[in-house]
This record gives C-alpha cells, structure tokens and sequence, in this order.
C-alpha cells in the first residue's frame, strides 16, 4: 500500500516548565541588607547595584501613586462636587412650588 501526504502533521513538543516561587518581601529585605552593606563600605557600589537602586526607587514611586494621596484626593473631589450637586438640588426643591404640589397631591 502507498501512503501518500500532502502535508505532514507536527509531532507533539514537551516543556521543561519549572515554576519560580518569587517573594516580594525577601527580596526587599535583601535589598535593604544590600543597601546598608554598601552604606558601611563592606559592599562596593557597581552598576548593578545603581540599576537595582534605580529600578526600586520607580516601583516605590509608582506605588505611592497608585494607591497614594493622588487617588485619596479625587475621591474627596468627587465626593465633595456629588454633595454640592444634591445641595442645590435640595435648595431649588425648597424654594421652588413643586415640593408643596408633592405634598398636596399626597395629602388628597
């Protein structure tokens, strides 16, 4: 029997998956250890450490905006304009002859 292809199917490929565990405070605490090393002159500074320095220094700053008094700051701004909003509303309502039209109809 002849076994004709036009194409041929690829074979299956296998991984090499190892997961990596990374904890967020060991690495700062290293950091810091690091830091303080250097600061006391056991440790020379190289241009690793000045990029490690660098790239913590942005990841705090870009924390600090995120979740910082930025973000507190427009929640008082808009709480601040929606309270405003419903004064005035409230305002108008008393001043106006519709609430004592409300208040009449419900009366009847």
């Amino acid at each position: 029997m002849i076994n004709l292809r036009f194409s041929r199917l690829p074979k299956h490929r296998k991984f090499k998956y190892t997961p990596v565990y990374y904890d967020e405070q060991k690495e700062e605490l290293h950091a810091r250890v690091q830091d303080v090393k250097r600061e006391m002159g056991e440790i020379k500074t190289d241009e690793n450490s000045a990029k490690e320095n660098i790239r913590r220094l942005y990841k705090a700053k870009q924390n600090s905006q995120r979740y910082g008094s930025f973000s507190q700051k427009n929640y008082m701004l808009r709480l601040g304009a929606i309270i405003l909003v419903l004064m005035a509303i409230f305002y108008k309502l008393i001043n106006s002859d519709v609430l004592e039209f409300i208040i009449k109809g419900f009366s009847k």
